[in-house]
C-alpha cells in the first residue's frame, strides 16, 4: 500500500500507531498527517486502558462507574474528603467527579473498583454526604441482609459466612423456627389466625414431606416437634387479635412510630396504632442491584397507621418473623432496615418495617431512616470490599487474602457458627501460630484446629484457592449481573434469555410451593429461545425493575413459548406485565463445595478417616477372599448373574468387579468413554443387591446416573432416585423421592420404610474436586464420600464409591 493510499484507506489503529511511533514524533507532521491526527481526535473514541472486557459500565438507574483516580483532600471548612474521578463509559475520555465526605470518605474505594451512585449529579459532580446520596461498592455482588447484620459485631464472621454457606446440618431449634414461620405465613395468606385454623396448619406442617425429611435426618420424632411448635400457637392468634384488621380489638394497642416523612413530631404525636390490612406476599425474593443487596422478606404486608388528628397512612412494609428470644437487637433491627431499603427499589419507600417475635406475639416498629441506612450500606461496602478482593495476585500466581481481624469478644467467638472456619483459615491461610493466641480471647483457634496437621492445612488452603479462582472465572463470564445490566435482546443473542413473554392461561399448583406457568411471546414475535428443558431460570419483568420475582425450571418449550415450574405464583401481576426469563447462571456456585471442604476439617472420627484417605493418601484396604463377602443364601443368585454377565465382560472389567467386592475403603474404576464402565457398574450393583447390600451411586451428571438406572430398571432392581426431578429422565420419574412421597406419606415410619429399600441410588451433583459431601440415613447409611483423588485429576471418568452395610 502506497503512503497516499495508506493516508486514505489505512485503519485508524494503523494510523494511530504510525503517528505515535518515536521516529514520526521527531519530525514535523505533514498537512495530510495533521488532518489524520485531528480526525482521530475528533471522531475516534479512545478506549480507556485497564478496564476489562467483561466489565459493563452504564449510566441511568443501574449506573455503573469505573474508578479512574482516588484523591484524599483536606480542607479547613469540610475536613477530610475523598475525591473520585469516575467514568461510565469504556470508550470515551469523558469523566465525572464524586466527592465523599461526612464519614463516606472512609469507604474502601480504590482505582479499578466498580461503584453505583444513588443521589443527584449536578454538571457531572456527585456529592455523597451525611444527608444525601449513597455509594455502593461492587454493586453486582449482592449480599444478604443477614450477612450484613452479622458483620456489625464481627466483619470476619460476615466474610466467612459468604464463603462457607453450607456446612451445618441444622438443628431442632432451626427446624422449629422454620415450621413456625410456615404456620404464620399460611395463616397470613388465608387471613385466618383462629386457634382451630392455626392447629390445622401445624398438623399439616408436621406431616409435610419436607419437614418429615428434616426430622428424619435430625433423628427427631413428630411428637418431639409437635411439643416444640405448640408452644408458639397461642401467641400467633394473640398477635392477630391485636393487629389484623378483621379483629374487633385491632388498633387498640399503642406504638411509638415516627416516619422520616412525618417531619417534626412530638413524642405524644408519634404515638399511633397499626393494623394489617392485607398480606401481599410471603418469602418475597428481592434482588436489589441498586444497593448491592438481596433477601427474602418473611411477610410483605399492607398496613394502616392511625394517628390522633391525622389522616391514616397506608404503606406496604416488610414483616420480619423471629422465633428466638425477644431481644429487639441491633442485628434484628438492621435486617428490617435493609428490607425497607430493598423494598423501596421495588415500590414506594415503606420508611419502616416491623419485627414480630412469635414466641410472645410482640410487635416492634423499626424505622428505616437515612442515617441508619447509610451506616448499614457502609458496613455492606466493607464486607463487599473483603469478599471482592479475596485474592492477591503475585508473581507466579495468586493467593488468598487475609480476613478482617478477629474480634476480642470471647463470648461472641464461643457461639459463632463460623468459629471452625475462622480458626482453620487463620492457621492455613494467614499462618498465624496457634501459640500466639492460645492465652487470649481467640483460644478457640487452638481448640478448633489443633487436630489438623500441616498437610491438612495445606490441603485446605490449596483447594480454597482453587475454588475461589474458579468462582472468579465464572463471575467474569457474566453470571447473574447480566440480568439487570443487559437487555433481554442482548441476552438472547448469547442464548441465555427469553424476553417479551406474557403469561398464557392460568397457573396450576404442582405441589406445595411449586407452580406451573405457561409463557408466550408477545403477539407477532416467534423468536426461538436458547433455553432448553431442565434449565434453571429466574423470572423478572422486561424492564428489570422487578428483578428475581421467581425462580424454577423450564419443563417444556414450543415455537411460541415455554412452560416452567416456579416457586412463586405470578398470576397476581397484571395481565399486561411483560416478563423475561433468564438462565440462572449464578445457581451453580461453589458454596456447597466450600462447605464440604469445611466439614472435612471437622474433629470427628468420620472426618479423620476421610482425611487419611483423601489428604494423606493412605492406600485403600481390601479383604482377602470373596467367600467372606458373599452371604451363603446369595451365592446361587450371584453365580447366575456372573454366568450371564461375565461372558460379555473383558478381563479388566472382571478385575474391577472383584476389586469392588473386596474393598474396605474405596475402589476407583478409570476408563475412557466407551470402555464399558457403565456395564461394569450395572453388573456390580446387581451383585451387591443380591448380597443384600445398600449402594450409594453418584455421578457428575444427571444423565450418567439415569443411564445406569435405565439398565437396572430392566432387571427389576428397586431403587430410589434423589435429585431435582426437572433433570431426571422421564422413564425414571416414578422412582424419584418426590413421586414416592406424593403417594400420601404422612409419618416418619412411612418415610423410614421408603429410605429402607434394599438398594438406594442417589444422584448428587458435584464438581469433581477434593470435596466431600455428607448423607445421613437413619439406621441405614452414614457416609461421607470423596468426589476425587490426586491421581485422577485429568480426563473424564466414572467413580463408584461403595460401602456395604449388613
Amino acid at each position: 500500500m502506497s503512503y497516499s493510499s495508506w493516508i486514505k484507506n489505512g485503519s485508524t489503529e494503523e494510523k494511530e500507531t504510525f503517528l505515535n511511533c518515536p521516529i514520526t514524533k521527531k519530525r514535523p507532521l505533514s498537512t495530510a498527517e495533521l488532518q489524520v491526527k485531528e480526525k482521530i481526535a475528533d471522531g475516534k473514541t479512545l478506549k480507556i486502558k485497564g478496564i476489562p472486557e467483561h466489565v459493563t459500565l452504564t449510566s441511568g438507574v443501574h449506573n455503573r462507574y469505573w474508578v479512574l483516580d482516588v484523591q484524599d483532600v483536606t480542607s479547613s471548612r469540610s475536613g477530610t474528603e475523598k475525591h473520585l474521578t469516575i467514568t461510565c463509559s469504556k470508550t470515551t475520555q469523558s469523566t465525572e467527579t464524586c466527592v465523599l465526605k461526612d464519614g463516606w470518605e472512609s469507604s474502601p474505594v480504590a482505582v479499578g473498583d466498580i461503584i453505583h451512585l444513588e443521589g443527584r449529579s449536578v454538571s457531572g459532580l456527585w456529592t455523597i454526604d451525611r444527608d444525601s446520596g449513597f455509594l455502593v461498592l461492587l454493586p453486582d455482588l449482592l449480599i444478604s441482609g443477614t450477612s450484613i447484620a452479622s458483620s456489625i459485631r464481627c466483619m470476619r464472621r460476615g466474610v466467612l459466612g459468604e464463603m462457607f454457606k453450607v456446612f451445618d446440618g441444622g438443628s431442632k431449634q432451626m427446624l422449629n423456627g422454620t415450621i413456625v414461620h410456615d404456620i404464620f405465613q399460611k395463616a397470613a395468606m388465608s387471613s385466618d389466625f383462629s386457634p382451630e385454623r392455626i392447629q390445622t396448619f401445624a398438623s399439616d406442617a408436621l406431616r409435610s414431606p419436607n419437614y418429615l425429611g428434616q426430622m428424619y435426618s435430625l433423628k427427631l420424632t413428630q411428637a418431639d416437634m409437635r411439643q416444640e411448635v405448640e408452644e408458639y400457637l397461642p401467641s400467633l392468634s394473640e398477635w392477630a387479635k391485636h393487629y389484623l384488621h378483621t379483629s374487633p380489638q385491632a388498633g387498640q394497642k399503642q406504638l411509638t412510630l415516627k416516619l422520616p416523612s412525618d417531619g417534626a413530631l412530638s413524642k405524644q404525636d408519634a404515638t399511633c396504632s397499626m393494623t394489617v390490612t392485607d398480606f401481599v406476599d410471603i418469602e418475597e425474593n428481592i434482588w436489589c442491584p441498586s444497593f448491592g443487596l438481596k433477601g427474602k422478606i418473611d411477610v410483605t404486608a399492607g398496613v394502616r397507621i392511625h394517628r390522633r388528628g391525622r389522616k391514616p397512612i397506608e404503606r406496604i412494609v416488610p414483616l420480619e418473623l423471629k422465633t428466638g428470644k425477644e431481644s429487639n437487637s441491633i442485628e434484628h433491627r438492621s435486617q428490617v432496615i435493609l428490607y425497607t431499603l430493598m423494598s423501596s427499589a421495588r415500590r414506594c419507600d415503606p420508611e419502616a418495617g416491623f419485627l414480630i417475635y412469635l414466641k410472645t406475639g410482640s410487635l416492634h416498629p423499626v424505622v428505616g431512616n437515612h442515617m441508619d441506612r447509610r451506616e448499614l450500606i457502609k458496613i455492606r461496602n466493607s464486607l463487599a470490599h473483603h469478599i471482592g478482593n479475596n485474592l492477591i495476585k503475585m508473581e507466579g500466581g495468586s493467593q488468598m487474602a487475609p480476613l478482617p481481624a478477629m474480634v476480642s469478644d470471647q463470648q461472641a467467638c464461643k457461639y459463632c457458627p463460623q468459629k471452625r472456619n475462622c480458626a482453620v483459615y487463620n492457621r492455613a491461610v494467614e499462618r498465624d501460630p496457634v501459640g500466639s493466641c492460645s492465652e487470649g480471647p481467640q483460644a478457640f483457634v487452638q481448640s478448633e484446629s489443633e487436630h489438623l496437621s500441616q498437610m491438612h492445612l495445606q490441603y485446605f488452603s490449596h483447594w480454597l484457592l482453587l475454588c475461589t479462582l474458579e468462582a472468579f472465572t465464572m463471575e467474569n463470564k457474566g453470571g447473574r449481573r447480566n440480568i439487570w445490566l443487559q437487555t433481554s435482546q442482548q441476552r438472547e443473542k448469547s442464548g441465555g434469555c427469553a424476553g417479551n413473554m406474557r403469561l398464557a392461561g392460568g397457573v396450576s399448583i404442582l405441589s406445595d410451593g411449586v407452580y406451573k406457568h405457561s409463557f408466550e411471546r408477545k403477539e407477532g414475535e416467534q423468536t426461538l429461545t436458547g433455553l432448553i428443558v431442565g434449565d434453571r431460570i429466574v423470572v423478572s419483568d422486561q424492564d428489570s425493575v422487578l428483578i428475581g420475582l421467581a425462580s424454577g425450571y423450564v419443563t417444556e418449550i414450543t415455537v411460541s413459548g415455554l412452560t416452567c415450574s416456579l416457586d412463586k405464583n405470578l398470576s397476581k401481576y397484571s395481565s399486561n406485565t411483560v416478563f423475561r426469563l433468564d438462565q440462572d447462571e449464578g445457581a451453580c456456585g461453589l458454596s456447597t463445595h466450600l462447605g464440604n471442604l469445611s466439614m472435612l476439617m471437622e474433629n470427628t472420627p468420620t472426618s479423620e478417616r476421610l482425611k487419611e484417605l483423601i489428604v494423606e493418601f493412605r492406600p485403600p484396604q481390601f479383604i482377602d477372599s470373596l467367600s467372606s463377602v458373599l452371604p451363603r443364601d446369595a451365592k446361587d443368585t450371584v453365580a447366575n448373574i456372573l454366568k450371564v454377565c461375565l461372558s460379555g465382560l473383558n478381563k479388566p472389567q472382571k478385575q474391577a468387579m472383584k476389586k469392588v467386592l473386596l474393598s474396605r475403603d474405596y475402589t476407583l474404576i478409570v476408563g475412557m468413554p466407551g470402555t464399558g464402565k457403565t456395564t461394569t457398574i450395572c453388573t456390580l450393583v446387581r451383585i451387591l443387591h443380591a448380597c443384600g447390600f445398600s449402594v450409594l451411586l453418584t455421578s457428575y451428571t444427571h444423565s450418567a446416573v439415569d443411564n445406569i438406572l435405565l439398565k437396572l430398571k430392566r432387571f427389576k432392581i428397586g431403587f430410589l432416585r434423589l435429585g431435582r426431578t426437572q433433570k431426571v429422565h422421564h422413564d425414571i420419574l416414578p422412582f424419584t423421592e418426590e413421586s414416592c412421597r406424593a403417594k400420601g406419606m404422612q409419618t416418619l415410619e412411612e418415610l423410614e420404610q421408603l429410605y429402607s429399600k434394599e438398594v438406594i441410588h442417589i444422584k448428587i451433583f458435584c464438581l469433581v474436586q477434593y470435596i466431600t459431601h455428607t448423607l445421613q440415613f437413619k439406621g441405614l447409611v452414614s457416609i461421607r464420600f470423596s468426589m476425587h483423588f490426586k491421581s485422577l485429576l485429568c480426563s473424564p471418568r466414572w467413580h463408584l464409591f461403595d460401602q456395604k452395610y449388613s
